[in-house]
């Protein structure tokens, strides 16, 4: 059982609220207090019965409220606070003094890196400044962003010469070795401490590859430089560090990689989703399984190679010698066995299976016994393979603790490092077939085949497509609690496509918080009556390029939000000279260039237009005259032909559901949601959004996007 929420929790709650309050001399919201009360009920057990009950405002209150306090078990809140709550204060008091009465962590997540700034630069050292709370606070973050000077190592080995114990193309420009120097010099003379965000430089993908470890081949404490390693210092660090600001992609790599192994260990662990919408998706991502038949296949010879010229540099003839003649024999049987399952695979590529061309996706996840006996053959195959390379391991990691290793410590770690490759990528393999194996009509996974783009090579998919079961196995049955926030979590007050998303099913966790702008007064959304129907794309295309020039005129900071790349870069170039003179189009350069010109050009008393997608859509704060205006040009329906957004139609639909109605549709409002949020950010804040899809008006769903959205004035003029 939960421990109930103490006297002395609520007091420490109530206190840390009102001084900050007073410091900041703001008044106190009830949206906010409200989220507060909800949270820190939840996270102490409360009955949900109390969870309406906002922040008490007298100590009279909170006596009368605690009588009706009674013990729950779950720990986990899901609040959708509008914009302008104060939502990040909401969760913060609450967490961190839970928390640190529990002596647990707190894990604070987020989707964006612009919400990691804001964290880091300002709403953290403002709870500091303006409270009595005591704690500090870290940014968490992977290997991939410190500098590992054993793969640097390796990596200039290999420069001019053919790779032998690595894949490493990019490792053979002059260019490359040359910044692997400096960077290297620069670590070893203490000029630069390894964090790669910290370059003024930003390394490029293929420098990137060169300098960084990943889990697999990651030497750990094993590792000669292990003392000196950036990222395990950092990790030192971090084990004391009250609260941790990380990003949902490390939260989720950690839980895949067994938890406790990046982050701390999730029973220790108070989660804080902040931007929690994007979280099943993220985790759909990292839970998709590939396999490229044909590039397997020459892995797989490569791992044959590989072993005979291990076992002679490391001497290993007794431990493993013997089983090269096996590793080989079954080598041999999985390229046959994959030619075999890639022959079978004469597929409909236009996509009557639930696909885009290129794409062919299982119907109702229903797998062909022949491929599915074919699989089962080649785990077979497999299993003997990753036997070998897991007793291969241990051989090495004894090396690895010996004094003087016979081969020479850096050939040793090299080995350590390619070995750790190639059992996860044989394991990854093993583990798609069993999924392929273990498909079920009833179990909500898509498996669908693709062809590799650029490469004559097919590869095989697997992913759940509802997130609510990996998020359960892997968070929510683990964690000591969580909170989950957003702005967006409920479509027009209803949570139930969340729940299902999420996993997380228990009603009482869930809170809605309406914002605290006053919408009516502050802005308009307006609705041409003869708009066109985005549904007619050319005709949309034209009657977007008659439009914005006057638009774009009336307002001297517009936000233009398109669905589509290819729309987005025809109206640009159709539009006059004149008028894209004031456009920064999205991928002209990079989105914080593009604020920083937009806001600078406003400075200047000129009129500044951005063209953007999606990625513009959420996590960019331009507030007051920064922008006045959103245009959206096309509700934001998802692409219809994604294997797995056909798989949860599909799934929806053999259920006797409404694909459109509870798919298709939710999914729209919520990113509408987003987008039109990117207007009033202040409570000054006034402007208009102009919606130029004529579905709004004259579809039967009309009615239920409009109401969904924040209450704006509305102009159908």
């Amino acid at each position: 059982m939960a421990p109930m929420l103490t006297d002395q929790q609520k007091q420490l709650i109530q206190k840390a609220y009102r001084d900050y309050l007073a410091a900041r001399e703001l008044r106190p919201r009830s949206g906010q207090r409200h989220m507060i009360a909800h949270i820190a009920r939840r996270l102490g057990g409360v009955a949900p019965e109390a969870a309406a009950e906002p922040v008490p405002a007298s100590t009279e209150e909170a006596s009368a409220s605690a009588e009706s306090d009674t013990a729950v078990a779950d720990r986990i809140a899901v609040v959708e606070a509008g914009t302008g709550t104060g939502k990040t204060l909401g969760y913060l008091i609450p967490a961190l003094i839970i928390a640190a009465e529990e002596r647990k962590q707190v894990v604070l997540s987020t989707a964006t890196v612009a919400l990691q700034g804001q964290l880091m630069d300002k709403d953290l050292p403002d709870l500091q400044a303006y409270t009595d709370l005591s704690f500090d606070y870290a940014l968490g973050k992977g290997r991939g962003r410190f500098f590992c000077e054993v793969k640097a190592e390796q990596a200039r080995g290999e420069l001019g010469t053919e790779a032998t114990l690595f894949d490493r193309a990019a490792a053979t420009s002059q260019a490359l070795m040359e910044r692997i120097d400096g960077l290297t010099e620069a670590f070893a003379s203490k000029q630069w401490n390894g964090d790669l965000d910290g370059l003024e430089e930003q390394p490029d993908p293929a420098l990137r590859r060169a300098i960084t470890a990943t889990s697999s081949d990651c030497l750990g404490s094993l590792c000669s430089r292990y003392n000196e390693c950036p990222y395990f210092s950092h990790r030192q660090r971090l084990k004391d560090v009250d609260l941790l600001v990380v990003n949902h992609d490390l939260v989720l790599s950690d839980l895949a990689l067994g938890g406790g192994v990046v982050l701390p260990d999730p029973a220790d662990t108070l989660f804080v989703f902040d931007e929690a919408h994007h979280l099943p998706e993220k985790a759909l991502s990292h839970f998709t399984l590939r396999l490229e038949l044909s590039a397997f296949s020459q892995f797989i010879e490569q791992v044959n190679r590989h072993a005979t010229k291990m076992v002679s540099e490391l001497q290993a003839y007794d431990d493993l010698g013997e089983g090269l003649a096996d590793l080989e024999f079954q080598a041999r049987e999985t390229r046959d066995q994959l030619r075999q399952i890639s022959a079978m695979l004469d597929l409909d590529w236009q996509g009557q299976g639930g696909g885009r061309p290129g794409y062919y996706r299982f119907p109702l996840g229903q797998v062909p016994e022949p491929l599915r006996v074919a699989l089962v053959e080649l785990t077979q195959h497999l299993k003997p393979i990753i036997d070998f390379l897991n007793r291969a391991q241990k051989l090495i990691n004894q090396q690895l603790r010996a004094a003087n290793p016979p081969a020479g410590l850096p050939v040793v770690q090299s080995w350590s490092q390619q070995i750790g490759q190639d059992l996860e990528l044989v394991q990854a393999a093993i583990d798609l077939s069993r999924q392929y194996q273990q498909a079920d009509a009833d179990t909500p996974n898509a498996f669908w085949v693709e062809k590799a783009e650029g490469r004559d090579d097919l590869a095989l998919m697997c992913s759940p497509f509802l997130a609510g079961g990996v998020l359960n196995h892997y968070l929510w049955n683990r964690a000591w609690g969580a909170v989950l926030t957003s702005a967006t979590l409920s479509v027009g007050g209803d949570f139930s496509r969340f729940r299902v998303h999420s996993g997380i099913h228990d009603e009482s966790a869930y809170l809605r918080v309406d914002s605290a702008f006053d919408y009516a007064r502050q802005g308009v959304i307006w609705l041409p009556g003869n708009a066109a129907n985005a549904g007619q794309q050319d005709q949309h295309t034209r009657d977007l390029v008659s439009r914005l020039p006057t638009l774009l005129t009336d307002h001297a900071a517009t936000l233009v939000l398109f669905s589509s790349r290819a729309q987005m870069e025809s109206v640009y170039e159709q539009l006059p000279s004149a008028v894209r003179e004031a456009i920064q189009c999205q991928g002209q350069k990079s989105r914080e260039a593009i604020i920083d010109t937009h806001l600078q050009r406003l400075e200047q008393g000129r009129n500044s237009t951005i063209f953007g997608l999606a990625s513009f859509s959420e996590g960019i704060d331009l507030p007051g005259k920064a922008l006045t205006q959103v245009i959206i040009a096309k509700l934001p329906f998802s692409v219809p032909d994604d294997p797995l957004q056909s798989a949860s139609a599909e799934w929806i639909e053999q259920r006797g559901g409404n694909p459109f109605m509870q798919l298709t549709l939710p999914e729209a409002i919520i990113r509408l949601t987003q987008a039109v949020g990117r207007l009033i950010r202040q409570d000054d804040d006034e402007g208009r959004v102009v919606i130029l899809d004529a579905r709004v008006r004259t579809a039967r769903y009309g009615s239920l996007v409009l109401n969904a959205l924040p209450p704006f004035r509305r102009d159908f003029s």
